[in-house]
């Protein structure tokens, strides 16, 4: 009874190591550390921290997405994102989605009729 205990308990633990997310994959490297790709968007309609709030907080709801920063100065969003998970198209799509053009793709209109009038350009 012991020993089929036994040999049930490493039968289960190879399942797992053999199932782990270290295997070959496009989003994890060598030692299975997850590859994150950082990109520049740029976000040349944002007017105001408002305007910065709404885009980074967008963009970390977007899965595979681990952090996004928005410099109001600069105009600009610096996303840290899992290729796997995220593409800069479907990043920039987003962004357009929230009502702000991304690099060169302009703001959804619905979306920018919506924003408040401190986020559109000249109100």
């Amino acid at each position: 009874m012991i020993i089929i205990q036994h040999i049930s308990l490493f039968a289960l633990a190879g399942l797992l190591i053999g199932c782990s997310p270290k295997q070959d994959h496009p989003a994890f490297g060598l030692a299975g550390e997850t590859k994150i790709e950082t990109t520049t968007i740029k976000v040349e309609t944002i007017q105001c921290n408002m305007c910065v709030k709404t885009i980074e907080k967008t963009l970390t709801t977007l899965g595979g997405v681990q952090t996004a920063k928005v410099d109001l100065d600069r105009k600009t969003a610096t996303v840290e994102f899992l290729p796997a998970k995220a593409t800069l198209a479907t990043i920039e799509t987003t962004i357009t989605k929230a009502g702000y053009s991304a690099n060169d793709k302009k703001a959804d209109p619905e979306a920018y009729e919506a924003l408040p009038g401190c986020c559109k350009i000249g109100e």
